[in-house]
Parts: C-alpha cells; structure tokens; sequence
C-alpha cells in the first residue's frame, strides 16, 4: 500500500508553524515514523485555541506524530539531537540557522552518516540571511497585489498558501532523494525555501508579465484573460461563482442559464469577443441569476456544462458530507483531544476515514523514545 511505503523510515523534524509541520505530516502519511522536536515552549500553534482546549490547528499538521521536547540552550539538551539525528533516515527543520541552535549543522551530521537525507526549509535559501514569513513572501512576490477589488487596497490572501507549497515541495524532494539514495547509497541536503514557493506560486501572472502579454493587475473575482469569471448575486441573496474559459464553457453557460442564442450570438463568439463585451455580459447574467436560488444555478449550469459554484462560507465548506465520503475529514483519538474533528491536510488519503492519532502534548514521549534502543544509521 502507498500509505506505508516509509515505513520503516525515521524522520526527525525540528519544527513550528506549517511549513516544516505539514512536510513531516505527508510523510507520516506514508508510513514514516516522524518525532517532532519542540522546545520547552513547545510550537506556536499550540497555543491556537480557546482557553481550555487543545489546538485543532496544532493537531490538523502533527497528527500520527511523536513528540519530544529538548531544551537547545543547555548541552544536555544539544547532545539529545545529536542522537536523534544521528538516529534518523531524513531531518526536516526550519531552524533557520541550525549550527547556531544545535551546535551542528547538516554538513556535520552528513559527513557522520552519508545516507542522511537533510531538508532545511528557510526564507530565502539556506545560508542567507532575511527575516520573512508566509504573508511577507505574499507582499514581495505580487499575490497581495493582485488580490482585491480593482479601486480598493491589495489584500492578503487569507490562508497561508506559501507554507502550503513549500511544504509539498519540500515532501517531494525528500521522497526523490530516498529513491536516489536507494540507487546511489548517498543522502541529500535539500535546500528548499519559502521564496520559490512564492515564486512558483505567481509564476501564472509572472509569465503574462515577463513575456508582455499583460501586466496583471487587481480584478477582483473577475479576470482580465477571460469572460465571465465573476461573482453574482442570487434569488436567495447567497452568491455565486460563474466562470467560463472556452468557447464550450460558454456555449453550457449560455444553455443553464436560458440564453442558448448567446451562444450563436457573434459578439461573443470568442475569448477576446466577450471580453471587449464584459459589461454587457456580466450585467445580463447578474438580471438573470436574481431570479433563482443559488443551489437551482450551480445545478442547472453544471448539468449544461458551464461552471458555477455557490460561495460558503468555511464552516459550510468542512461540513459537507462529500469531504467526508472522500476521506478529507480526520477524526483524532486520544486522551488530549477527546473527539475532535479536523481537515485530513494530506496528500495520501486514508478513504476508510482514519481515525488518525492526534499530535503528541508536549514532551510526551521523552522516556519513550530516548530510552527505546537507538536504530542508529552509522
């Protein structure tokens, strides 16, 4: 089965926030044994809940995992992760300067064990220097620029989308370097960063730019390549989402909505057509989708072929059945969470719906682990 072809592997993973977590994460999925190294404060995420509770958020990224926790400022605490390095087929960390916080470094620990597999998840590139985060990157590579209303201010797009990329990067690589250590006998150090996530991320906009198709700017939920791409207003004063790329797309939208002669219509006949006639498109289409429910239109124009999707909110999203039914709902067991319900967050989905073991409380498996005999790689 692909969701245990780690196991076996140990990964030691020095981590906060998301991006180092949730690479981790995807390899628990697959079967690794993955320790979680904090320090006595623990991750920040621990702390995102509501007084008395345990952090859903903490758990959504470090379910399945173990957890230790090693005081960096004191020796004891320093030769502590040397032996779990030293103990581990693949290190994941987001340190930033991990020679600084543990006294060691990748190229140390590689040159001890050659089959180590290291990704250091950074900023900017291991080795430089600049402080930056996921909204930062967010700022600097265009995407709050071209987020938000046409006359109104740039906005941050409000789920941490450079964490997310990095860490699936991140995973990638590490699973491309096991494959090539099974070939060659060597290990890898994984230089992966939030920068290129970013980049890879606005690399669509990027490309229209640099090639001087256009130069992408704020619009909205509409769209400066094609026409419709917009958000109306419905019978039920709920809204939806009405996009059409091709000339197909446009053809079902016509048929669901009730204006098949559009469709034949010679001033929409192509992309460029119809957005020389944004206007006049989006006004009729807004007349027309006021006259029914938002549930009537995503039915009636997805039966024609066309796209349209009513807008939930996120509770409403998390609450369908269909995520579910597709195992992206994970339904945590233990002693900390109680029942708890949480988004999956994995690329390899358990379709029998878990349950999954929650992440670990602080420190919990100290005495587990550090006294289990070590499978030492050297």
């Amino acid at each position: 089965m692909i969701s245990q072809v780690l196991a076996g592997i140990r990964v030691v993973e020095f981590s906060q926030l998301v991006a180092a977590p949730y690479c981790g994460l995807t390899l628990v999925d697959l079967g690794a044994d993955v320790i979680k190294v904090e320090s006595p404060h623990g991750d920040y995420t621990r702390t995102w809940s509501r007084e008395g509770e345990e952090s859903g958020f903490f758990h959504t990224f470090n379910r399945g995992k173990r957890g230790v926790v090693v005081d960096y400022r004191t020796e004891h605490g320093r030769a502590a992760a040397r032996r779990l390095v030293a103990s581990a087929d693949v290190v994941v960390e987001n340190l930033g300067n991990p020679e600084r916080t543990l006294g060691f470094g990748p190229d140390e620990a590689m040159a001890e064990d050659p089959r180590l597999v290291w990704c250091t998840i950074t900023g900017f590139g291991r080795g430089r220097g600049g402080r930056a985060i996921d909204q930062t990157f967010q700022a600097s590579m265009g995407m709050i620029a071209l987020t938000g209303d046409r006359d109104g201010p740039p906005l941050r797009v409000p789920m941490p989308i450079v964490d997310i990329v990095t860490a699936l990067y991140a995973s990638q690589s590490v699973l491309a370097a096991l494959l090539n250590r099974e070939r060659t006998g060597r290990g890898a150090l994984l230089d992966c960063a939030l920068v290129d996530a970013a980049a890879t991320c606005t690399s669509t906009p990027g490309a229209l730019a640099m090639t001087g198709y256009n130069l992408p700017r704020r619009t909205g939920s509409e769209s400066d390549l094609y026409v419709p791409s917009a958000i109306f207003e419905t019978l039920d004063r709920r809204h939806v989402q009405i996009v059409a790329i091709g000339d197909g797309h446009w053809r079902g939208l016509c048929k669901g909505l009730g204006i098949p002669e559009w469709a034949e219509d010679k001033r929409f006949a192509d992309a460029p057509s119809r957005l020389t006639h944004r206007d006049l498109i989006h006004h009729r289409i807004a007349e027309i989708v006021r006259t029914d429910t938002s549930a009537n239109w995503a039915r009636a124009i997805s039966v024609a072929a066309g796209f349209c999707e009513p807008i939930r909110e996120i509770e409403e999203a998390w609450t369908d059945p269909a995520l579910a039914e597709r195992g992206l709902v994970a339904q945590l067991i233990g002693d900390a969470v109680g029942n708890m319900s949480v988004p999956l967050a994995t690329l390899v989905p358990d379709r029998n719906g878990g349950p999954y073991t929650c992440g670990p409380t602080l420190g919990e498996h100290n005495d587990e682990i550090f006294d289990e005999p070590s499978p030492s790689r050297l």
